[in-house]
């Protein structure tokens, strides 16, 4: 222990006595530390920065500007060099300032060689080592610890990335997006005639539905998915397109398929054999795939303000999606009224070394050419992929950012609809949230 370390420590020791106790017995020697000299300094933390090595007290106050005029009590996620702490209290308009701690050993290292007293025994500052599932707002954000934190702390780091990259995320959905535009177009008479999906609501309500993504997990619960299929109570078992195909290949027939991405292609599904299957297709989907499908078909639309007009020309059932198909799966399923929902292959992350269940080159034929560049497209993702979340076993598994952001809106739905007991059928895939495993058995 240095002497800063010591002295840090005996403020926190008389204002947080339990975080006190945890940085003494928290070790920071796993880390790979350096000083980054600039026209400021800085602490390098397995590669990198905890601020800007150049101006940091400008940096710090770029990070406070983006908070709303009439704040008070400001939220701070991370630590960094303790440039922004140290500003806020400063100001005093600021009368609580809460700092979140998200890694315990870079708070300890940060300790160990900078003087962080002043805003340490501050009388508005609250430290905290635990934050809440949920963010806390306003906030700042000291993005460089978003990438190492500790991994208690993922959710929270998610959430906040999330949010950090909406705007960004949001271009893609652009209501003059051209494709579409097209889409609706091209799909309008469709749309006009196809039943709404809602009319599945009271003629498929079941007391349990089986929710069946693409995830690698998937490929666990194949056979024990073909049982129960073939069960005279079976539950409802309703599954995004991508899952279909290995779905079929193992004579697993689900009784609703839900498809919104425009990208989704015949290659991606055996049309040919869809018949009897209720199709759920959102205004986007390819014509192709609309063409072809051998079974019912009915329409809906998502929660954002693209379908808007549509819905008021022809109104249809509105299923929540923030980006992945297993959304509006989900939806439909609650909106079923059911008593339990199991996910399957739900896994928002790269477990048994693969992408997907069932979709590999080996099993594309040499003819297929775009299915075969598909697969070869989402393996390079997998194979690419540098972001992690934890799995049911508590180990990390590899994943991408935006498979993270949908495992957390999920989750955030979820917690609104307590009324629903979800399981997950496997602890390979990412752990959920607000539901709770259960080992399938026939």
């Amino acid at each position: 222990m240095t002497e800063l370390f010591n002295a840090n420590l005996n403020i926190i020791s008389q204002r947080w006595p339990i975080i006190a106790s945890a940085l003494q017995q928290v070790s920071f020697d796993h880390l790979d530390a350096a000083l980054v000299t600039g026209q400021n300094q800085t602490i390098s933390v397995n590669g990198i920065q905890l601020s800007s090595r150049h101006d940091r007290l400008a940096e710090a106050q770029l990070l406070i500007n983006t908070l709303p005029k009439e704040t008070q009590e400001v939220n701070v996620y991370g630590i960094g060099m303790g440039d922004v702490p140290s500003l806020l209290i400063d100001n005093p308009q600021y009368t609580q300032i809460n700092i979140f701690i998200l890694n315990l050993a870079v708070f300890a290292l940060v300790l160990s060689y900078t003087d962080q007293s002043e805003w340490l025994s501050h009388s508005n500052v609250r430290l905290r080592i635990k934050p809440n599932s949920l963010l806390n707002y306003p906030y700042v954000a000291i993005t460089p610890e978003l990438s190492i934190c500790d991994e208690e702390n993922a959710r929270v780091r998610d959430l906040l990335t999330i949010e950090l990259n909406q705007d960004f995320a949001n271009k893609k959905h652009q209501l003059d997006d051209p494709l579409t535009q097209e889409r609706f177009k091209c799909n309008e008479e469709r749309i006009v005639n196809d039943p709404d999906a809602a009319s599945l609501i009271n003629t498929l309500r079941v007391n349990e539905v089986i929710v069946i993504g693409s995830g690698p997990s998937l490929t666990e619960h194949y056979e024990y998915l073909k049982t129960v299929s073939q069960q005279p109570n079976k539950p409802l078992m309703i599954a995004a397109d991508t899952a279909l195909k290995g779905l079929l290949h193992h004579g697993i027939k689900p009784d609703i398929v839900i498809t919104v991405d425009s990208l989704i292609d015949s290659y991606h599904l055996p049309l040919e054999d869809t018949n009897g299957i209720n199709l759920v297709y959102f205004p986007k989907t390819n014509p192709t795939v609309l063409e072809n499908w051998q079974g019912p078909r009915f329409v809906a639309y998502g929660q954002d303000a693209r379908y808007n007009e549509l819905a008021k020309r022809y109104p249809k059932l509105r299923l929540y999606i923030s980006g992945s198909v297993i959304h509006p799966v989900v939806d439909l399923a609650v909106k079923m009224n059911p008593k339990q929902i199991t996910l399957f292959g739900c896994d928002f992350g790269y477990c048994h070394n693969m992408s997907h269940a069932f979709w590999s080159t080996a099993r594309i034929k040499p003819e297929d050419e775009e299915a075969r560049a598909w697969v070869k497209a989402i393996d390079n993702n997998r194979k690419n992929a540098r972001h992690w979340v934890l799995d049911g076993h508590g180990n990390r598994i590899t994943t991408d950012l935006n498979l993270r952001a949908y495992l957390r809106y999920l989750e955030l739905y979820i917690a609104r609809h307590p009324e629903v007991a979800f399981y997950r059928a496997s602890l390979s895939g990412a752990n959920i949230q607000g539901t709770r495993y259960m080992e399938p058995n026939a």
